[in-house]
C-alpha cells in the first residue's frame, strides 16, 4: 500500500513523495510519515521522536512554540 514519505538527505527533508511500501531513494533515507504529521521540504527529521522541525534546535513545528 502507498503512504506519505519524507526524502531524508543529512537529517533535513529534501522531498515528499508517496511510495509503495519497500520503495528506496538512491542516497537518502525514507522515513514514511502519517497524514497527521506536518512535514515539507527544508524541515529537520528528529529521529527521537519521529517528527518534522522548522529548526535544527527541534523547537519549532510549523512555525509554532
Amino acid at each position: 500500500m502507498a503512504g506519505n514519505y519524507a526524502v531524508i538527505e543529512s537529517g533535513i527533508v529534501k522531498n515528499i513523495i508517496i511510495a509503495e511500501s519497500g520503495y528506496e531513494y538512491d542516497g537518502a533515507e525514507l522515513i514514511e510519515y502519517p497524514e497527521s504529521v506536518f512535514c515539507q521540504p527544508g524541515m529537520f527529521y528528529n529521529k527521537a521522536d519521529g517528527l518534522f522541525y522548522d529548526d535544527k534546535e527541534y523547537s519549532k513545528i510549523n512555525s509554532k512554540n
